[in-house]
């Protein structure tokens, strides 16, 4: 457990079970001390500068406890990455965090103030104010796959004309109002994670093997606003260390005329044609291009598109779900193994590669369909579509 305080939520675990074995640690000299009467190891250290002990051996623990503690962090993300170490294949990671977008908080911006207080969800010590959004970023970026688990209502009720009164402003936004309302009235939310394996296992496969490419990545804007919190801050483009290439469009009446874009302006052989509300986190066009080739020897076949979710057949034929990615509050998980062949592609994100295939996007099918259009058309040239495990987060209003 991670900030285990004196260590009562430890001994709560060990009381319902004694055969489980809790390490806590806690930043506090003297209130680790208290802990370690109830707890079977306790280290006083700063997590985010100091490493745990060599003799707790890497991919060791079931799971992590960070219960109000990653708020506290400058560098949480950095700490994710750490810990993920210490997990084993089939850990994870549960946390509870404070919700930055509760009403009250919102109440106090919009009345001029924005108060810290000894407590509670602007407590002066929370130094990393999240939303739900942000939390499921930061652990995607730390190398997890994050699952919202519970929704924590504590204080006052969020009174009714309120919200009635932010009706326009929610309108004007784009923002859906049982999604808004969800989010003014959540106090915390407890989330779990699971380590991705699949990219660190790519990792160790491919990184030798290939030279990861600048891509290019073609944009349909039509919300700025939605454009800026997502793709435009997708850490591979937000610091663009491999000089990928991004093309907007903007008032586009169809990804027809961003994939026309792309294919007269597009400088890389890599085309990844993406909706302005994705958020590729970090790392992703590095796992992407590991990934195709992985895909590629696992299916025995050559891709012409690939996606990051869509419709595929099962084992005994049947058309199922399959990608593995974030839609808003819902974590979805593969039925069928990944990579999996499409019979359709979301358009989430879709990849292709100018010495592979390029196919024609039809304008009359606006924002919708063209997936689908694609895999035919690829599977009509003699390429296969393909679902890879490459997550991202669909954060749409």
């Amino acid at each position: 457990e991670i900030g285990c305080a004196e260590g009562s939520f430890g001994a709560t675990l060990k009381q319902v079970n004694p055969e489980r074995y809790v390490v806590g640690v806690e930043y506090v000299p003297a209130v680790a001390e208290m802990a370690r009467t109830r707890l079977d190891e306790v280290y006083a250290c700063d997590i985010q500068t100091s490493s745990l002990p060599e003799h707790l051996a890497l991919q060791s623990f079931d799971c992590i406890v960070c219960g109000d503690v990653l708020e506290h962090l400058t560098e949480a993300t950095a700490v994710l990455r750490k810990l993920l170490t210490y997990l084993k294949d089939d850990g994870c990671v549960v946390s509870c965090i404070p919700n930055a977008q509760h009403f009250t908080v919102i109440q106090q911006l919009l009345s001029q103030n924005f108060q810290y207080h000894g407590a509670g969800l602007l407590d002066k010590t929370h130094v990393n104010l999240m939303t739900l959004p942000n939390m499921f970023k930061m652990f995607l970026d730390a190398g997890y796959v994050p699952r919202l688990k519970n929704i924590v209502h504590q204080g006052p009720q969020m009174p009714e004309a309120f919200f009635n009164s932010l009706q326009p402003v929610l309108q004007f936004l784009g923002v859906a109002g049982p999604r808004a309302q969800m989010s003014l009235e959540s106090f915390q939310y407890v989330l779990d994670a699971t380590v991705h394996q699949a990219s660190l296992k790519r990792v160790e496969n491919w990184a030798d093997v290939i030279a990861v490419e600048p891509c290019t990545v073609a944009v349909a804007v039509n919300n700025q606003l939605q454009y800026a919190n997502n793709v435009a801050v997708s850490p591979d483009l937000a610091t663009n260390n491999l000089q990928h290439q991004v093309l907007t469009l903007t008032h586009a009446t169809s990804m027809a005329a961003a994939w026309d874009v792309a294919l007269e302006h597009g400088q890389n052989n890599w085309i990844v044609l993406v909706h302005q509300d994705v958020y590729l986190p970090a790392g992703w066009f590095e796992q992407l291009q590991y990934a195709w080739h992985e895909a590629e020897e696992l299916l025995g076949a050559e891709i012409g598109v690939a996606g990051v979710a869509g419709v595929g057949p099962d084992a005994a034929g049947q058309p199922v779900m399959m990608g593995r990615c974030i839609d808003r509050v819902n974590t979805f998980d593969p039925v069928p193994a990944l990579p999996a062949v499409a019979t359709s592609l979301d358009e989430l994100v879709l990849v292709f590669r100018k010495d592979r295939f390029l196919p024609k996007m039809h304008p009359e099918l606006g924002f919708h369909f063209y997936g689908t259009d694609a895999v035919l058309q690829a599977q009509a040239a003699g390429y296969t579509a393909a679902v890879l495990d490459v997550p991202c987060f669909h954060n749409s209003s």
